[in-house]
């Protein structure tokens, strides 16, 4: 009995590091294409306005599209990672991506990170590590409640559409319209990382024909399609500090909710173990916004050293 015990836990182990190892894969891949399409984004002209009448320029941009490109291999590698993991790890590692451009930049650079650079790296990471830790790693393996997925998807949507009217016709400052549209952004995220899960068990699993998963994956649309416009608009209009740490933080929120509500998955063993893990997700907030407010040219830096080389 003891035997089949350390071969489950050896097992689940060895699942969860494939997963991180994944999942860090996939967030680096859309770190580097949030940096291209912040660049890019940053340059629409301020006669452009609404997220989708960006979205649609944006679509003609040469770069923008390459940035894409990397963004949906970045997918693929996310699909994999839950379908080794469970939301509540594969989803915050998407933070790591954010994390290692810092130190990649400044390799590229032939420069040693400044003391800023490494303290709000550090925060980041520490609580990242703080969260991780305390995760539950295992995937359910019970089928998606339905009833349960159709209701919170259908209010992840009524919020992003509200988030998206509010900035829209806010008489606000640009910085807190960016807020509005990082949140509705980070709704729609956490919303098509749920929906990949779904779509993803269900091609696993060959259930591809069911009115169910044609539904799902036209909600994984959508809600790719609302988060990427509003996250693009987001970018247009304020610098990344003041969406980024928004995005990321209600990405996740939404994303363990989904697992929790939909695959019945607990993200942590313990009361202590989801206190520790809020902790950790507060501190790793609290690097993100240091990261982004850092240097707001670091992702132009970024991208001109791509043009330079394509």
């Amino acid at each position: 009995m003891s035997v089949q015990v350390l071969d489950l836990v050896m097992g689940e182990r060895a699942g969860a590091g494939a997963a991180v190892a994944v999942a860090t894969a996939s967030a680096m891949g859309f770190a580097t294409s949030n940096a291209l399409q912040h660049r890019v984004a940053g340059r629409v002209p301020g006669s452009v306005s609404g997220a989708f009448e960006v979205l649609g320029h944006l679509v003609t941009q040469r770069l923008w599209l390459v940035a894409t490109t990397v963004s949906c291999v970045a997918l693929l590698l996310h699909a994999t990672a839950l379908r080794l993991g469970s939301l509540a790890l594969v989803q915050p590692m998407m933070l790591a991506g954010v994390v290692l451009a810092v130190p990649l930049r400044a390799a590229v650079e032939h420069k040693v990170p400044s003391a800023p650079e490494l303290r709000a790296v550090v925060v980041t990471v520490v609580g990242l590590a703080a969260f991780v830790v305390c995760v539950n790693p295992r995937p359910s393996e019970a089928p998606a409640h339905l009833g349960a997925g159709a209701a919170f998807v259908a209010a992840g949507f009524a919020c992003g559409v509200w988030a998206l009217r509010r900035a829209a016709n806010s008489g606000a400052n640009a910085r807190r319209r960016a807020g509005l549209l990082g949140a509705g952004a980070g709704v729609m995220f956490g919303l098509t990382a749920g929906l990949l899960k779904v779509v993803t068990n269900a091609v696993a699993s060959g259930q591809v024909a069911t009115f169910g998963f044609l539904i799902s994956f036209g909600c994984l649309v959508g809600a790719g399609l609302l988060g990427t416009a509003m996250n693009q608009r987001a970018y247009q209009i304020a610098p990344l500090s003041f969406s980024m740490p928004v995005v990321n933080v209600v990405d996740i929120v939404v994303a363990i909710l989904f697992g929790v509500l939909v695959f019945g998955e607990a993200p942590a063993h313990s009361p202590g173990r989801l206190l520790l893990q809020a902790g950790g997700l507060a501190l790793a907030v609290l690097g993100l916004r240091m990261i982004a407010s850092l240097k707001e040219h670091g992702a132009a830096s970024a991208c001109q050293l791509f043009e330079a080389r394509r």
